[in-house]
């Protein structure tokens, strides 16, 4: 799929597409059954399951829910959740590797630790299902080319969590940018988000829950004891299990600005910042300051900056965001998922917004989706190019998704060795003498590594 492909998928034409396949979409021969990987009461699990359940009138089935937590409000609170919504209860599976052995499922949709990302959805495609996973796709860039290398072998659907792809102002906004050339040539885009976290303390072995499958949990990478600090959320500091604020929260807007600007791979990543706030001993392994600058051919730049613990609003009065520079203007990419341009003398002159919002009328909000949370349509993208056997067409396929997640891979290699990272603009790949190679891929746990 290229840029033009995905481009003009624009607002109008998806949805009376989708409109159309809708009329059809509940009869059995058309029905998708999804399993929900990592669906609890809280987290993005039971945002992606909300979204997911808003799908039932489309032909979509929760079939399955699967979860390590067995506590009231983990995976049974999920399967409870969906039964009300759906008039009838999906299974509960502990075990993803059963998941997979069942023959009804059509599709997975994976909410995992990032660890868990690239082999989960490699696993997956390798037993005949599609996937939709959660950003990043992979925790190093050597699981990014595998699930690639997966996702052309099997030929099946594929689709990385980047939700904002499928919001129709973005989509509106980047066909202006793109097609339409609103803001003259595209050079730059400066990207940021801001949070407000806090230091987990000095990490402490302890016992393992009763309600927790650790081993699973674990899954592919090499075993470590159970301590606090962990699940189910703060894995994401660890470089063991997560990737960081930039593998967290960057791949968003840089996905979104990549696009603007038409580029695939950076030349050169050079990463700044540190552990300036958290204690240096902390649990809290990554940087909870990021400034990043990447460079493509072209000339054109790619920036992102990530302030972990002072929850500040730093540009344009939104805590994140994407500014795309041209030569004519610029065009800002809101949290809200709505966009505006400005004219080379900054005075706004175009929003791709509801009809009759006025400049800033949503500014501070923090959903996904703001005016409307485009996961939902995101899920939904897959299940049509399932039912349609395409692929290439979905807005995030596995290429795409993998291009956009190799930014905060290469980032957090820049950052780990303190060296600029020299790469291939043609294939992202690192290039002779470059820093990083050691860090490329991961080891796994014996039985686990990835197989293609």
């Amino acid at each position: 799929m290229n840029r033009r492909d995905f481009i003009g998928v624009g607002s109008g034409a998806f949805f009376i597409a989708a409109a159309g396949r809708a009329l059809g979409a509940a009869a059995p021969s058309n029905r998708v059954r999804i399993a929900l990987v990592g669906s609890r009461k809280g987290g993005r699990g039971a945002e992606i399951r909300a979204a997911a359940l808003e799908l039932l009138g489309r032909g979509v089935e929760i079939a399955s829910v699967c979860d390590v937590d067995t506590r009231p409000d983990g995976m049974p609170f999920a399967a409870a959740h969906v039964a009300g919504k759906q008039g009838f209860a999906p299974k509960q599976v502990r075990d993803y590797r059963k998941v997979l052995e069942d023959p009804s499922i059509d599709a997975v949709v994976l909410v995992t630790p990032d660890h868990w990302h690239a082999p989960g959805a490699i696993m997956a495609m390798q037993a005949g299902k599609h996937v939709y996973v959660e950003k990043p796709c992979a925790f190093c860039p050597d699981e990014a080319e595998k699930l690639v290398q997966v996702w052309r072998k099997t030929g099946k659907v594929l689709q990385v969590g980047t939700q904002r792809r499928s919001g129709m102002y973005n989509i509106a906004a980047l066909r202006d940018i793109r097609e339409n050339k609103v803001i003259g040539e595209t050079k730059w885009g400066k990207c940021w988000f801001v949070s407000g976290r806090k230091p987990l303390g000095k990490l402490q072995r302890q016992d393992v829950p009763r309600w927790l499958d650790w081993e699973m949990w674990q899954g592919p990478a090499p075993r470590r004891p159970f301590t606090n600090g962990i699940v189910h959320y703060d894995w994401h500091w660890s470089r063991h299990w997560g990737t960081g604020e930039s593998g967290n929260n960057s791949v968003h807007y840089l996905d979104l600005a990549r696009e603007a600007l038409g580029v695939d791979y950076p030349l050169r990543t050079v990463a700044g910042g540190g552990k300036l706030w958290i204690p240096q001993d902390d649990g809290y392994e990554w940087p909870d300051l990021f400034n990043l600058t990447f460079e493509f051919p072209g000339a054109k730049a790619l920036t992102w900056e990530g302030v972990s613990t002072v929850r500040a609003l730093p540009y344009r009065n939104v805590f994140t965001g994407a500014v795309v520079f041209g030569t004519k203007g610029s065009v800002l990419f809101k949290p809200n998922n709505t966009a505006e341009m400005f004219d080379s003398s900054g005075r706004s002159v175009k929003l791709w917004a509801p009809a009759g919002q006025k400049d800033g009328k949503f500014e501070h909000s923090t959903a996904s989706g703001g005016t409307g949370d485009t996961t939902a349509e995101h899920i939904f993208d897959m299940v049509s190019c399932i039912r349609d056997n395409a692929p290439l067409r979905c807005r995030a396929n596995a290429e795409t998704g993998a291009k956009s997640t190799m930014l905060p891979l290469l980032v957090n290699i820049a950052q780990t060795t303190g060296e600029t990272v020299w790469s291939d603009p043609a294939t992202g790949r690192l290039r002779p003498g470059s820093a990083g190679a050691a860090l490329w891929a991961r080891e796994y746990e014996k039985g686990w590594e990835i197989k293609i």
